[in-house]
């Protein structure tokens, strides 16, 4: 529980390089992550998806921050937050989540060194980011409990 998670918002688009910042940028931490950065910019890859509760939303990083991701999303739901490698057998069921992955600027959260991108519908982004942001608050309640326990 030692690792701490940044929930910086950014907006990238398409073939914008994340370590270097635009001015609409300026004063965010530069994505250090070779993974990340190369799946970001990758415009044909293939998106993992994000299971919790009753959302199937694609994502994109590299494994080991959509994992982190996945953690801290996962302290917002009763069932299991799960990110899969390949399309959902009942796919993506928000029509505009579909059209999404077309849309040429999608927000990118801040995992870390890395980052997450949340490619689907503006409703479904906001309740993902919400849910990323709660979750970073219980993780550092619970963190400051265990802390304060030992």
């Amino acid at each position: 529980m030692g690792d701490q998670f940044t929930g910086t918002l950014l907006t990238m688009n398409p073939g914008e390089s994340p370590q270097q910042p635009t001015d609409e940028h300026e004063g965010y931490p530069p994505i250090r992550c070779d993974a990340c950065r190369s799946a970001l910019r990758s415009p044909d890859g293939m998106p993992s998806f994000l299971l919790l509760d009753q959302l199937t939303v694609p994502v994109v990083g590299c494994t080991a921050h959509l994992t982190q991701f996945r953690s801290v999303c996962g302290y917002t739901t009763t069932a299991t937050a799960e990110i899969l490698n390949h399309r959902p057998a009942g796919g993506v069921g928000c029509p505009s989540c579909h059209l999404a992955l077309h849309n040429p600027r999608q927000p990118v959260i801040q995992v870390q060194d890395g980052a997450v991108a949340v490619l689907a519908c503006p409703r479904h982004q906001s309740e993902i980011i919400n849910r990323f942001h709660r979750g970073l608050d219980t993780q550092q309640q619970l963190t400051a409990e265990f802390d304060i326990l030992s």
